[in-house]
C-alpha cells in the first residue's frame, strides 16, 4: 500500500504570514576565546625619574590601578612583566598574579613582550593575549570590555591613537610566534602595523594619557 493511501493528503507547505513570529533559539554553547592579560611594567621610567610603576596615585601604586581595572575581566590569567625596580614591584602585586621577570628589560619594550609572551605561550590554551601598559591610568574596566568584546579570536583589535594603532590591544594565537620574536624598543605596533589587513581598531579616549613624565602625572592627581 503506497503511502498516504488512507485517505490523507501530504499537507502543502504554506508560507507563513508578514506578521508571523518565527522563534529561533540563541546558540549559548558556543566557547568564548581563553585569553591572558600582559601587564607591562618592566621598564627603567628614565624621563619620569625612575620607580614609575610606584608613583602614587590617590593614595595607591600606578600599577595597582592597572591592575585594578583589568581585574573584573573575563581573562583566565594576569602575568606582570617586571624588570628595573622588580625587587620593589613584586611586594605590591597581588598573589593572583604570575610575575614574569625579564633579565633584558634595559633593551626595551620588545624584550619584555618577547619575554612574556614566550611564558604565556609555554603554558598553552590560550586562544589570545590582552596587552597593557602599566601607565595608562586612565582606562577603565569598561574599556577593556570594549576591547575584549569585539575580539572573535582570529583578529587582532587595537587601539586606535592620533599616531597610528597599538596597545591595549588583544593579539589572537595565530600571531604569538611573531609576538615572541620582538626585541629591543620595538613593541607591539610593528605586530599591528605588519597584519593591518587583520585588524579592528577601537577608539578609547582613556588612552589617549599615558604617563611618561612627572607633569603626564599631575594630569591625575591634581
Amino acid at each position: 500500500m503506497p503511502p498516504c493511501s488512507n485517505n490523507q493528503r501530504p499537507r502543502p507547505w504554506h508560507k507563513p504570514p508578514n506578521n508571523a513570529t518565527l522563534m529561533m533559539t540563541s546558540r549559548t554553547d558556543i566557547p568564548k576565546p581563553k585569553l591572558a592579560t600582559l601587564l607591562l611594567a618592566a621598564g627603567e621610567s628614565a624621563r619620569f625619574g625612575g620607580r614609575k610603576q610606584l608613583a602614587d596615585i590617590n593614595g595607591k601604586p600606578m600599577i595597582e590601578h592597572a591592575l585594578d581595572a583589568l581585574s573584573g575581566m573575563p581573562t583566565s590569567d594576569t602575568f606582570v612583566v617586571l624588570g628595573a625596580y622588580g625587587d620593589e614591584i613584586a611586594p605590591c602585586l597581588d598573589s593572583g598574579v604570575t610575575i614574569i621577570t625579564n633579565e633584558k628589560w634595559a633593551t626595551g619594550m620588545g624584550s619584555s613582550i618577547a619575554c612574556g609572551m614566550t611564558k604565556i605561550a609555554r603554558n598553552g590554551g590560550y586562544d589570545g593575549v590582552l596587552i597593557a601598559l602599566c601607565d595608562q591610568v586612565n582606562l577603565t574596566g569598561d574599556d577593556y570590555t570594549r576591547l575584549i568584546t569585539a575580539f572573535d579570536g582570529k583578529q587582532i583589535v587595537a587601539t586606535r591613537h592620533q599616531d597610528g594603532l597599538g596597545v591595549p590591544a588583544i593579539f589572537p594565537k595565530s600571531v604569538f610566534d611573531d609576538l615572541q620574536g620582538l626585541a629591543g624598543p620595538i613593541g607591539a605596533r610593528k605586530i599591528i602595523d605588519s597584519h593591518a589587513d587583520n585588524v579592528t581598531a577601537l577608539s578609547l579616549v582613556n588612552a589617549a594619557l599615558d604617563i611618561d613624565t612627572q607633569d603626564d602625572l599631575k594630569q591625575v592627581t591634581d
